[in-house]
């Protein structure tokens, strides 16, 4: 590639872990040491200037004295500089003294004083949204120093960078500062080069790929921005503590205190040792894990290079064993040849954008023909191949066989499709005999006169409903299996009283007599998922608490509530009949009913757990006892995957 030997990076510092001076003078952090790795890989000389945040951009942007530095992302910085591949994420929290209230979001900093690091990304984003009086704003050089304006009182808060205000306070032991409890944004961190530098920032590109795959990324990352915390660190507060109980009872045996405190010390640092001692063991075992997958993912991807005519040039053996070919006689075969129609048109469409400079690479699944006119499927990133002038002369695919994989995952679509399809059909089907023998039932019970025959068709008639709510459950099974998901955004609470209401009406009760109570412990009501499936999970746990216990007499409660950044938790709690501890591994079988054989058919907590299996989350039974209640817990991922709707 044609770009610059040596790169003169700028950096900030005073920016940990990032990048930094150090007590010595030398130049550290995650961005020096990555620069250097892809510095490296490229052959290329790399330079550190160090100096202060505003004069670093200074450098690169008007005088040119540095040709790289890391800036965040933003679309007005973007005008500017040319932004790499991210090489990390950057949380943006506000800080406040520990004394004071938390500020827990942007939307109560009005009349607040906010210390900011001029020249970042906290400073074009209130600049560009113009969102506090600019009179508010306080700027400084460093991060630190805003942090130290909000410890001496000069400062409301500081908007600073979550990863490096935390490293700088564990490092001075500062506990003056808390942060609020989310971050208030998040930002793309880069590599950036002048706009006129399009080579040099291929070149980083390409070598940050490089220094991924071999791993050497992983290890900065773990070293700087995932640092083991420190013993002290760890057990501080249970040090203090035991510190505290041994100092209170000196006043009574000083003598037996003193000597249990030796011993306290020499078995502590003994754990100490031996905890250290395994936490490397595993480190170790872990990183050598993590090389052996590389090293097997690496080895199995296939570089085939092709010319502007899509001919091939250059293809591995593994290649042409894949294709049923012999070594070298795909050479010069054009690619697209070997491919299924569809796919071929794809990857010639897929190789224009890349001419057409759109996509630096671009990643697709091609299906190719062998000579036995079988099917291989591969996994393909497609990129373009330059020549020292930087001219296009040809494509490079990297390409991995994911054939067994493929196979798999079509076999259990088309036995999914066809289980869903039988139970369809079978639900549908029997509906109209279903519906005929209630009919005849019905009729028989008007026109009968003798009581036995009277009972008779009553009984027929109840099985008949029996059966058709089991034909009912198992096509609900096949839509919670097999349809689509479908997230959207709606209120809870709603959603959950509307169920409440709907359940007790279809069974005659009034819900006004009913002990019942929903708790929204969350910011808002609103939240993310499959509204349809969800509103099965609550339909079926409510009706199952109320079929086996009172509706007026049971105290039944919905609590909802954040159990991580990960899991909204749901809790559905009443204090009924309660479940035996001998059946607390069966209550989610199908067709389980436990002691109560009057009651449906045994699928409603079956169904709840095979709805939390979809929406990718858990069910549980969290506590039961008999004649104390029951307590059922649902854990619902709070980011699911799919386009958002909202209604």
């Amino acid at each position: 590639m044609n770009s610059p030997d040596t790169i003169i990076y700028g950096i900030d510092s005073s920016y940990e872990p990032y990048e930094f001076v150090d007590e010595d003078g030398n130049a550290a952090g995650f961005n020096v040491e990555l620069i250097r790795a892809i510095s490296a890989e490229l052959g290329k000389e790399v330079v550190i200037l160090p100096d202060s945040w505003k004069n670093t951009r200074k450098a690169l942007e008007q005088t040119g004295i540095v040709n790289v530095a890391a800036y965040f992302k933003s679309a007005e910085r973007g005008s500017v500089v040319s932004f790499s591949q991210p090489i990390s994420l950057v949380y943006y929290s506000i800080f406040s003294r520990s004394d004071k209230i938390p500020i827990e979001d942007l939307f109560t900093l009005a009349g607040k004083r906010v210390a900011i690091q001029e020249y970042t990304i906290v400073d074009d984003y209130f600049l560009q949204l113009a969102f506090l009086d600019t009179a508010n704003i306080k700027r400084y050089s460093s991060e630190f120093e805003a942090i130290e304006a909000v410890i001496a009182g000069e400062a409301d808060c500081a908007i600073t960078s979550y990863m490096s205000t935390n490293y700088k306070m564990n490092l001075s032991d500062i506990d003056e500062i808390q942060s609020s409890s989310d971050p208030v944004f998040i930002s793309e961190y880069s590599f950036v080069v002048n706009k006129k530098d399009s080579a040099l920032l291929d070149s980083l590109n390409w070598g940050l790929r490089l220094v991924k795959a071999s791993g050497e990324y992983d290890r900065i990352y773990q070293k700087w921005l995932l640092p083991e915390k420190s013993w002290w660190v760890q057990y501080k507060q249970y040090f203090i503590l035991s510190l505290a109980l041994i100092l209170a009872g000196l006043a009574l045996v000083l003598s037996y205190i003193l000597m249990l405190k030796r011993q306290v010390r020499k078995k502590t640092l003994r754990i100490k040792q031996e905890v250290e001692s395994r936490r490397g063991k595993e480190k170790e075992l872990g990183e050598s894990e993590f090389l052996r997958r590389k090293v097997e993912s690496f080895s199995s991807v296939m570089i085939i290079e092709q010319n502007l005519n899509h001919k091939i040039i250059k293809a591995p053996k593994l290649f042409h064993s894949l294709l049923e070919y012999s070594d070298g006689e795909l050479i010069d075969t054009t690619i697209t040849e070997l491919m299924e129609a569809d796919f071929a048109s794809s990857d010639l469409k897929l190789k224009t954008a890349l001419l057409n400079c759109e996509f630096n690479f671009l990643d697709s699944e091609i299906e190719f023909i062998t000579k036995s006119q079988r099917k291989v499927w591969m996994e393909c990133s497609t990129s373009i191949l330059f020549n020292d002038n930087r001219k296009p002369i040809g494509f490079l695919q990297f390409m991995l066989d994911v054939t067994p994989l493929k196979q798999s995952n079509l076999s259990l679509k088309d036995m999914n499709a066809e289980l869903a399809n039988f139970m369809y059909k079978t639900s549908h089907d029997v509906r109209g005999p279903i519906a005929n023998i209630l009919g005849l039932a019905s009729i028989g019970k008007m026109t009968a006169t003798n009581n036995d025959i009277l009972q008779y068709f009553t009984l027929v008639e109840q099985s008949t409903q029996k059966l058709e709510h089991i034909f009912n459950d198992f096509k609900e099974v096949s839509f919670i299996l097999n349809n689509e998901i479908r997230i959207t955004t709606f209120d809870l609470k709603e959603l959950i009283c509307e169920l409440l209401e709907s359940i007790f009406f279809n069974k005659g009760k009034d819900i006004k007599m009913a002990k019942v109570k929903v708790q929204i412990n969350l910011p808002s009501n609103f939240i993310s998922t499959d509204k349809a499936l969800l509103k099965k999970l609550i339909f079926h746990l409510v009706e199952n608490a109320f079929e086996h216990n009172s509706y007026y007499d049971t105290s039944f409660t919905i609590t909802v509530s954040k159990k991580s950044d990960q899991f909204y938790q749901l809790l559905f709690e009443d204090d009924g009949v309660g479940i035996p501890e001998e059946i607390h591994d069966k209550v989610f079988d199908v067709f389980f009913k436990g002691k109560r054989m009057d009651v449906n058919i045994g699928m409603g907590l079956y169904i709840s757990k095979k709805v939390m299996n979809r929406l990718g989350g858990e069910l549980k039974l969290r506590n039961s006892l008999p004649n104390q209640g029951t307590v059922i817990e649902a854990l619902l991922p709070v980011k699911q995957l799919g386009p958002l709707i909202y209604n």
